[in-house]
C-alpha cells in the first residue's frame, strides 16, 4: 500500500515538530500556518503551502491524512471528516469543549465528575461585584471563547488582586459579551488524564497521565509559559483514571475521535475535581508521549489513529520526561523574538531521537536557527523508570546547548517527585504501566 501524505493544519506552528519528524521518516508532508508571525517556522524543514485550500485541492481520502495541531479549526476538520478524510486532532465538538468552559463543565456534570464552585459571567462589572461580595473566597479567572485568545487564566492571590486584574482586562478587551468563569480555588496537585478514542471506541491502553510545570523560573516563580517541563506515563488504572473514564459512555455516544484530556486537581484529602478539557494535542505532553513511550514511527501511529485502526501497540513502561528551552521575550506573546540565532551543541543523533522543534528553521547552510515567532525553541525528552531521572536526562542535553539567552528550568525532577509524593499521600497510587 502506498504511504500516506500528511497535511498539517496549524494556527501558530506548534505542530511543526511533528511535521519535521514525519519528513525525517520519509513521508510526503506539507503544512499550512495561519498566523503570519509564525510563517517562517519550519523553513527548509517542512514544505509549506499558502492557504488551507492548497491542502485540499488535490487531496484524496485514500492518500491524504489531515492533522490539526491545536483547537480552533474544528469547522475545517469536520468538513474533511464528513468528506471521508482521515482526521486527527480537531473537531467542532473538541473546540467547544476547550473554548466554551460552561459547556465543558456541563459535560463533567453529566458524567458525575465533581467540579469546584463555578460561576459564569458575561460582564466584567458583574464579575467584580461578585468578588466584592465574596472577599474571603479565592477565585480562579477562566476565560471562554474569543476572550481566551486575549487574556490568560489567572489564579488570584486574593479579592483585591482579582478585582484589579478584571478591571485591567475590561479596559483592554472590547467584546460585547465577554464570557468567563470564576472558579473557587482548590489547593492540591494539578494532574491530567488523557483518554484516546476512535470513532467512539475507547482505546484503553493509551490512557496516560501528565504532570507539568507552567512557570518560567525555578520554584514556580515568574510568568506562565504554558509548559516548561513535564513527565508522562501510561497508567494501569488508578483513582483518577476511574473518574476520567466516566466520560467514556458520553464519548461513545458522540462518536468522539482522537484525544480527550481531563485536567483535575487532587486535594490533600483525596478529593478530585475536574477543571477543564484539553481535547487536542498537548504541548509539551504529546511530543513527550510520542517520542519516548510509543514505539515505532510517528507516521505509522498517526495513520493508524486517524484511520481508526489502532490495534496492537508497542508501549514503553516507566516515565517520559521533557524540558522546554526558550529565549526572550517568551513567555510574552505580545512580542516576537530574534530570528536567525544559531542553535548549536546538540549531537545530531540526540536531535534525531530526543528533540522536538518549535520556533525553528534551517538557514541557507542547512544549520538550525531560531525562526523568530515567540521564542519557544525546542523540547528535549528522556526516559527512565525513575521520574526525576526522566527529566534530568534532557537537562544534561540542554546544559550543553549553545544558544544565546537560553531559558530553562533546572529543578523539575525535584518538583515532580514532590508532586508524586503528594498524590500518594492523597490516596492516588501511580500504577505505572508495566510491559508484560
Amino acid at each position: 500500500m502506498k504511504r500516506p501524505r500528511f497535511n498539517l493544519v496549524s494556527e501558530t506552528a506548534d505542530g511543526m515538530g511533528f511535521g519535521a519528524r514525519l519528513v525525517q521518516e520519509g513521508y510526503d508532508t506539507r503544512m499550512w500556518i495561519r498566523n503570519a508571525d509564525a510563517r517562517s517556522v519550519g523553513d527548509r524543514i517542512v514544505p509549506k503551502v499558502g492557504d488551507f485550500e492548497d491542502l485540499i485541492v488535490d487531496a484524496t481520502p485514500d492518500q491524504d491524512i489531515f492533522i490539526f495541531d491545536v483547537s480552533g479549526n474544528g469547522v475545517f476538520a469536520d468538513y474533511l471528516y464528513r468528506g471521508g478524510f482521515p482526521v486527527l486532532g480537531g473537531s467542532v465538538l473538541a473546540d467547544r469543549l476547550e473554548r466554551d468552559r460552561e459547556f465543558g463543565a456541563h459535560i463533567m456534570h453529566r458524567c458525575d465528575i465533581d467540579i469546584p464552585e463555578t460561576l459564569s459571567f458575561t460582564s466584567f462589572e458583574d464579575g467584580i461585584k461578585h468578588v466584592e461580595s465574596n472577599p474571603d473566597t479565592r477565585w480562579v479567572y477562566k476565560p471562554s471563547k474569543q476572550l481566551g485568545d486575549l487574556s490568560p487564566s489567572h489564579v488570584s492571590y486574593d479579592a483585591e488582586d482579582l478585582i484589579e486584574m478584571l478591571t485591567n482586562i475590561s479596559k483592554d478587551v472590547d467584546i460585547a459579551n465577554p464570557q468567563f468563569e470564576l472558579q473557587a480555588f482548590e489547593k492540591g496537585v494539578a494532574f491530567s488524564t488523557e483518554l484516546w478514542f476512535q470513532h467512539g471506541d475507547f482505546v484503553e491502553p493509551l490512557t496516560n497521565h501528565t504532570l507539568e510545570r507552567k512557570e518560567l523560573m525555578n520554584e514556580d516563580i515568574g510568568p506562565s509559559g504554558g509548559c516548561l517541563g513535564n513527565i508522562v506515563w501510561f497508567c494501569g488504572g488508578c483513582k483518577v483514571c476511574s473518574i476520567a473514564k466516566q466520560l467514556v459512555p458520553w464519548a461513545r455516544r458522540e462518536r468522539y475521535h482522537g484525544m480527550l484530556d481531563l485536567n483535575v486537581i487532587v486535594t490533600p484529602n483525596g478529593r478530585v475535581y475536574g477543571l477543564e478539557f484539553t481535547p487536542r494535542f498537548g504541548y509539551d505532553a504529546s511530543p513527550t508521549l510520542f517520542w519516548e513511550l510509543i514505539q515505532g514511527g510517528l507516521g505509522e501511529f498517526f495513520e493508524s489513529a486517524a484511520r481508526g485502526r489502532v490495534g496492537m501497540l508497542g508501549l514503553r513502561d516507566g516515565f517520559a520526561g521533557a524540558l522546554r528551552v526558550t529565549i526572550p521575550p517568551w513567555p510574552a506573546e505580545k512580542y516576537t523574538s530574534e530570528e536567525g540565532v544559531p542553535i548549536r551543541g546538540v549531537d545530531p543523533r540526540v536531535a534525531e531521537k530526543s528533540m522536538y522543534l518549535y520556533n525553528v528553521k534551517e538557514d541557507d547552510k542547512g544549520e538550525l536557527c531560531t525562526a523568530g515567532a515567540w521564542g519557544i525553541v525546542a523540547l528535549f525528552t528522556g526516559h527512565s523508570s525513575n521520574p526525576a531521572r526522566a527529566v534530568d536526562k534532557p537537562l544534561d542535553i540542554v546544559r550543553n546547548l549553545r544558544l544565546k539567552n537560553k531559558q530553562y528550568r533546572t529543578d523539575l525532577g525535584k518538583q515532580f517527585v514532590k508532586d508524586l509524593d503528594l498524590l500518594s499521600e492523597a490516596g492516588v497510587e501511580l500504577n505505572v504501566f508495566e510491559e508484560v
